[in-house]
């Protein structure tokens, strides 16, 4: 665990020697102005003579030693005078008014973006009693959106810094409390904004007090083998220095620290003792160019077993956040176990510091594109901060702009919501349950009553009012009217008005199907029947879907006719029933707003998510679905046309497809192998492969079957083939 780093000259009056401080402080980090550096610190003295922390450390220390962090991390002055003054405003009556007169305007919103952040520290007791992951999360996304400036959060981390730095004296529990709201919030947010100084010493402090004897025993064997570890390092450096040198590539090569935590993590991932963790040792090869990442993984491959489970080329097959960079392990000449990362001196600045988010790999959690975008800006925005002495001019987007497409609303019990920008109370209520939604009839917001259209942000708690039974208003359907902005809310009511007038478009199709049939001379119908014949699961089922207009009853009768190849059908009368058949369930598409038909892929084209389709009503067999450039769909003859009824793809059902791809390609040594290779990085499931040879001319022609979510993976796919060194040719199969 690392201790305070600065120990603070004192005055003989007790007090801390302010000058002192910042004369280090200027020599260390080359300053030439601390004229507002300095105000801030007399300011945050004066203000807080005599008061300390909850943890016994005093103000001015607390802040000073902030002020040290940021100072590393060269942010500009108003953070500084902001994080040295801020332990003061929490411990005494110091207004944001005094500090915009005597600091700056813009060191006083700093300061006013800290204590709104605050409400943060009310909501974790609720999280931690739970240990609520959705929840936990949203914290920390709720945390991001409350500020205005990318700063408060780092002013933030570097005071929850300080506090873990000093909290070894209070109680064992509230230790503990601390310890696990770091884990939960600030150590990864310091990891989702690529500041590792502070991610690992946060997680080994409160790992330290959540877990001291697991800490001390890892600490202890840590200690015991450094010797030993660190010779074999060198050893291995030395040996690589030598080949590298041979094959005339300048690298540099280093041991990759390995922090107590992330053993701790890694033993839990791997099911394995600690003993056999501290037998891990990593190795970063830096090189100047693409070629020598490779080259260098070649020489690598020469010295020691490769192991192939543990290699990923993220150079070939970038992550989507843009990180590259080769990871692999082998087994050295003792058998033991050797991490190394190969890449180029750029990918290894960007993958630092630059727009590829190193932390969505290290946490192995899925998220959506757009947080990840968001978290690259702020990156590139903390880069930004720090180059703020040197330039004037500012970034096109600010910190809050990057989230205002979503908020974070509070329920009366501390649970965060995360709903779309300018959502409504309604909005909130079905989200929390479509009940709540329906008998909604008012809500509060901290506390004050509000209309159903008031819109709301971030940090909002929200108090919904309800009636015993209820439901909803068709008024709030009507756009315009401003009660719901989400699509779930629309749905759940739309919904609900949908279920209630079923009855009605039951009856309303029944007599719109007897009319039809009677025009057509049918006056006997068995509607049970026919709906079987059409594949809806009950003749209810048939009924809606003309009531409420998605099927007119003059398909129904032509559909009908065109199966019997008849004029007429059972002459039998029989009411629409409500007998249950066993269900058919649609997985992949809507039919002209129809919910009921059998659906089925076309072997012959094999569509996917993307395509453009058709639907055929095929005889007994429900509707077969085509890409509708499917040649067999261009040879239709004009009686079967009316067979042909639109569809689009259900895409809160999508799943896999299966698609085969014919490649064209010279046959040579191991090209088979790169291919699969493509399949396995991409996590595509490769079903099938059929390979045949023109000995003539030395050409392989290929076809495999994949397993494909939509047409976008398999362009990627295609893409990626196509790359494969002596590979001329993919394409899509279809008849």
């Amino acid at each position: 665990m690392v201790a305070v780093k600065q120990k603070f000259s004192h005055l003989p009056d007790g007090n801390v020697d302010i000058d002192a401080w910042l004369q280090n402080m200027a020599e260390k980090h080359a300053l030439s102005d601390i004229k507002l550096t300095q105000k801030a610190a007399q300011l945050a003295q004066t203000a807080s003579q005599g008061l300390t922390t909850f943890y016994g450390q005093p103000c001015i220390e607390q802040g000073l030693e902030m002020a040290e962090i940021l100072l590393d991390l060269k942010l500009d002055q108003d953070a500084i005078a902001a994080s040295i003054i801020v332990s003061s405003v929490n411990e005494t009556h110091l207004t944001i008014d005094t500090i915009k007169e005597q600091l700056s305007e813009s060191i006083a919103k700093l300061i006013n973006g800290v204590k709104q952040t605050n409400i943060i520290n009310t909501l974790q007791v609720n999280i931690n009693k739970t240990r609520d992951a959705t929840q936990i999360d949203r914290l920390r996304k709720t945390f991001l959106a409350m500020v205005s400036d990318i700063r408060v959060v780092l002013i933030k981390l570097t005071e929850r810094m300080c506090i873990m730095r000093g909290i070894k004296n209070i109680n064992l529990d509230e230790r503990k409390r601390l310890a696990q709201e770091t884990l939960d919030i600030y150590a990864p947010l310091a990891n989702r904004l690529g500041i590792g100084q502070l991610k690992w010493e946060l997680e080994d402090i409160s790992f330290h007090y959540i877990d001291p004897e697991a800490y001390k025993k890892i600490a202890t064997f840590l200690a015991e083998r450094r010797i030993d570890r660190e010779k074999r390092i060198q050893e291995i450096v030395l040996l690589l220095k030598e080949q590298f040198t041979k094959a005339k590539i300048k690298a540099t090569i280093s041991g990759r620290a390995k922090h107590i935590y992330s053993i701790y993590l890694k033993a839990q991932k791997k099911h394995l003792d600690y003993r056999s963790i501290f037998d891990y040792s990593a190795l970063r090869i830096l090189v100047p160019t693409l070629d020598d990442c490779y080259t260098a993984l070649s020489i690598v491959n020469s010295l020691w077993e490769h192991i192939p489970e543990e290699f990923d080329d993220y150079i070939a097959y970038p992550k989507p956040n843009g990180y590259r960079s080769i990871h692999t392990a082998v087994l050295d000449q003792d058998g033991k176990h050797l991490e190394i990362q190969i890449r180029t001196n750029d990918m290894h600045e960007e993958a630092e510091h630059g727009v590829a988010a190193h932390w969505i790999y290290k946490e192995d959690k899925t998220h959506h594109g757009g947080y990840e975008e968001k978290i690259t800006f702020l990156r590139q925005l903390l880069a930004w901060h720090k180059e703020l002495a040197q330039h004037t001019t500012k970034p096109d987007k600010t910190f809050q702009e990057v989230f205002e497409d979503r908020i974070y609303v509070f329920t009366p019990a501390g649970d965060i919501i995360d709903l779309p920008a300018a959502a409504t109370p309604l909005d909130f209520a079905y989200h929390i349950h479509s009940g709540l939604g329906h008998r909604c009839r008012g809500a509060k917001v901290n506390g004050h009553i509000v209309q159903l259209t008031h819109a709301l942000h971030t940090g909002d708690r929200v108090d919904i009012i309800t009636t015993q039974s209820g439901a909803p208003s068709r008024d709030w359907l009507k756009k315009d009217a401003g009660y719901i902005k989400t699509a779930r809310a629309r749905a759940k009511i739309a919904q609900f008005f949908k279920q209630q007038d079923v009855d009605q478009y039951i009856e309303t199709g029944k007599n719109a199907l007897e009319r039809e049939f009677s025009r057509v001379g049918v006056q006997h119908i068995d509607i049970q029947k026919i709906a079987t014949r059409l594949h809806f699961k009950n003749a209810d089922a048939l009924l809606s879907s003309i009531g409420h207009g998605s099927l007119k009853a003059a398909q129904v009768v032509h559909a009908v006719q065109r199966e019997t190849h008849s004029d007429t059908i059972n002459k039998s009368v029989v009411a629409a029933t409500h007998a249950k058949t066993p269900p058919t369930q649609i997985a992949n598409f809507q039919i002209s707003g129809i919910d009921d038909l059998l659906t089925r892929i076309a072997k012959c084209c094999k569509p996917i998510p993307g395509d453009t389709v058709i639907g055929y009503i095929t005889q007994g067999r429900g509707v077969s679905i085509h890409r509708q450039d499917c040649k067999n769909m261009s040879h239709l003859t004009p009686e079967h046309h009316s067979r042909l009824i639109q569809v689009n793809w259900d895409h809160k059902q999508l799943g896999t497809y299966f698609v085969d791809l014919h490649i064209r390609a010279q046959n040579r040594a191991g090209l088979l192998k790169e291919i699969t290779t493509v399949f396995a990085n991409a996590k595509i499931d490769l079903l099938a492969m059929n390979s045949t040879i023109n000995r003539k001319n030395n050409l392989l022609f290929i076809i495999m079957t994949a397993q494909i979510h939509d047409i976008a993976q398999l362009k990627q796919l295609i893409h990626q083939i196509s790359q494969v060194k002596m590979v001329y040719e993919v394409k899509r199969v279809s008849e």
